[in-house]
């Protein structure tokens, strides 16, 4: 990715252990640094103030620090904050890099003198932790001891450690060039504060590098010691190693713009809803590692299973059996609940009809996609679907076969307990789960599971369809008594019928009923809500804009996002109508996943070979994988991913 124009007010990069979600680009300094943790069920975060980062470099000359001037940005493959100083000497580069399956990262500051003088800098790090925060869809501020010193025994300079009874987790700072360094701690106000610099005299024509390796742990020692390996690896092999792990799974398409809103939202996406947990070491998800976002640390079935899990299987099928695994073991006891913490204790009690069918639609989808049939042997996964199965005999209506939810798509109340988008998502994973026992040869099963989606289907179509201002239409919900409401979820929209195959595009009922959600007669047209706080006509939903996508109705969708600026290029809730800046919702992981995965069907971009798995037969084509033909029949059809 190339320079981005009108500097964002923050980037962002991480990996499995560790997330920078605010990297200022107005100093290059990190603002915060978070990890999840399993004992506290969210994510933990560390924070400087609003004055000083957690963080931040300095490069000085003449007491001026040249890193705040004007600069260049950059995300290397689509992932690695790059900063480089405008008409300066020496001309400074500034590379965050946080290497794949490490504790840490790496700040690599990179002096040239394109001079025909020696030039004398003082460059070094600098930086303050005023906070800690535990955040599962709300932030809490921790409270123990927060201790800062030397650790000179090891060659470490400096760590940060926070203590409660015993120690809870520390960070270790180590530079490149710790004989040379001067090294000041101090604490004042609550913030611990600390500065390592150093004195370089560059040559004309030379090149130097000034690396710092932060590393984290349970407790300073464990912290220290992943600095250290990272010292040990050096900034320039895990910046080549990152680099060719980022190539390997970058989604491909010939227009560039196209391509970098694909790329930079799809590995926000993989990065920032998946993670191990620093003190057990588990494998997560959730929805967001974000603390900017409101669902921060919170698991959610169709946050995780529909939204971030097609983006991760287009990029890694490993990755995406892995989150199919966690969301049908530690989160299935309450499945179907709104939210839960990451350990599966609901966190939100209240049953929510779509994110209940959100595991088995996804299990269906990455079977149909991969042919890894041992998922369907696993008794785990049998397991889960069972327990997706008691579940809806539970919600079922007495005489049809339709089923009630408490909590819309949205997350608010349903007034009328029937609701179409979430019965026909019933409809379509009880198909699932007939040709899931179909390819494991449990007739018996398979058949009756056919039999129910087709006796729910005739219920939706017969009690969901009434007279609306243009004709036959579907109702948004129903209480079958004779009341019913009109209406669209954004989360969970009329609009992705043809796409989850309950009916054709040219279905007249299914056209009037798009027709009406994009008509004055909806107060939530399609890309615009103005139900949340300070909306007005500028309100752009991004979710609606993927639902356009995914049902083949984006019209300019595509251009606009061509030059929306989102969330530093990462998808938000809502965005403004005219500049595309996000107006609410930064930082939503699994929402830049929806988008990811919808723009990159829409234009057919090309899966990188990660996401082809050696369960399909040789020779056989990306693109087949991922736009299959639309079904002939139950036992016979592909999905449509």
């Amino acid at each position: 990715m190339g320079m981005i124009s009108n500097q964002p007010a923050s980037l962002f990069t991480g990996n499995e252990y560790i997330s920078l979600p605010e990297i200022n680009s107005a100093d290059c300094g990190i603002q915060t640094l978070g990890f999840m943790s399993e004992s506290f069920r969210g994510c933990v975060e560390m924070s400087g103030t609003d004055r000083i980062p957690l963080i931040s470099p300095f490069v000085e000359i003449d007491g001026r620090n040249i890193l705040t001037g004007p600069k260049t940005v950059s995300m290397l493959d689509y992932w690695i904050p790059r900063f480089q100083t405008v008409d300066t000497t020496p001309l400074v580069t500034y590379t965050v890099v946080s290497p794949i399956a490490r504790r840490g990262f790496a700040a690599v500051l990179e002096f040239t003198n394109h001079s025909n003088e020696t030039v004398n800098l003082c460059a070094g790090w600098r930086g303050c932790w005023s906070d800690s925060s535990i955040v599962a869809g709300q932030a809490k501020l921790m409270h123990a001891l927060k201790r800062l010193y030397l650790r000179e025994d090891d060659g470490t300079l400096i760590s940060l450690e926070f203590t409660g009874q015993t120690p809870l987790y520390a960070i270790s700072l180590r530079s490149s060039d710790c004989s040379q360094q001067d090294i000041n701690c101090g604490s004042a106000s609550g913030c611990e504060s600390y500065s390592m610099s150093t004195q370089i005299a560059l040559a004309p024509g030379e090149t130097r590098r000034f690396d710092l390796y932060v590393g984290i742990g349970l407790e300073e020692v464990s912290a220290s010691a992943s600095s250290r390996e990272l010292e040990l690896q050096g900034s320039e092999k895990i910046l080549n190693k990152t680099r060719e792990w980022l190539a390997d799974r970058t989604i491909g398409h010939t227009d560039p713009v196209i391509k970098s809103v694909i790329n930079l939202n799809s590995f926000y996406n993989f990065f920032y809803c998946q993670a191990i947990t620093l003190d057990t070491e588990e494998f997560i998800v959730t929805t967001t590692r974000s603390t900017t976002n409101d669902f921060c640390g919170a698991y959610r079935d169709r946050d995780a299973m529909r939204w971030s899990l097609p983006a991760v299987l287009q990029v890694s099928w490993s990755d995406a059996r892995r989150m199919l695994i966690y969301g049908l073991t530690r989160q299935l006891n309450n499945v179907g609940m709104h939210s839960r913490f990451i350990d599966g204790i609901a966190l939100e009690p209240g049953l929510q009809l779509d994110q209940l069918c959100a595991p088995i639609r996804a299990l269906d989808t990455y079977v149909d996609l991969t042919d890894d049939l041992s998922l369907l042997f696993d008794r785990r996964v049998q397991s889960g679907i069972n327990r997706v199965q008691q579940v809806l005999a539970d919600q079922r209506h007495p005489t049809e076969a339709l089923f009630e939810t408490l909590l819309l798509p949205s997350g608010e109340y349903a007034r009328l307990p029937y609701v179409c988008y979430s019965n026909v998502l019933v409809c379509r994973i009880l198909e699932d789960i007939a040709v899931l026992y179909n390819r494991i040869r449990d007739m018996d099963r398979s058949d009756e599971a056919s039999l129910l989606a087709r006796t729910v289907k005739e219920s939706i179509l017969g009690n969901f369809i009434v007279d609306g201002p243009f004709g036959r239409m579907f109702a948004h919900s129903i209480d079958l008594e004779g009341a019913y409401e009109f209406g669209d979820d954004i989360e969970g929209s009329l609009q992705l019928l043809t796409y989850l195959n309950f009916c054709k595009p040219d279905d007249p009922v299914y056209l009037n009923t798009v027709k009406w959600i994009h008509s004055e007669h909806n107060p939530k047209q399609s890309l615009q809500d103005r139900t949340w706080n300070g909306a007005d006509d500028t309100g752009y939903s991004i979710l609606s804009a993927a639902n356009d996508l995914l049902a083949d109705r984006g019209g300019d969708i595509l251009e606009f996002l061509r030059y929306a600026s989102l969330d530093n290029g990462i998808a938000g809730a809502f965005v403004d109508r005219n500049t595309g800046q996000v107006l609410k919702g930064n930082g939503y992981a699994s929402g830049a996943g929806y988008l990811a995965f919808a723009i990159r069907r829409a234009v057919n971009g090309v899966v990188p070979a990660t996401a082809i798995v050696v369960h399909k037969k040789k020779g056989s084509p990306n693109e087949s994988l991922y736009h299959p033909p639309p079904r002939a029949n139950l036992h016979t059809r592909k999905a449509r991913m």
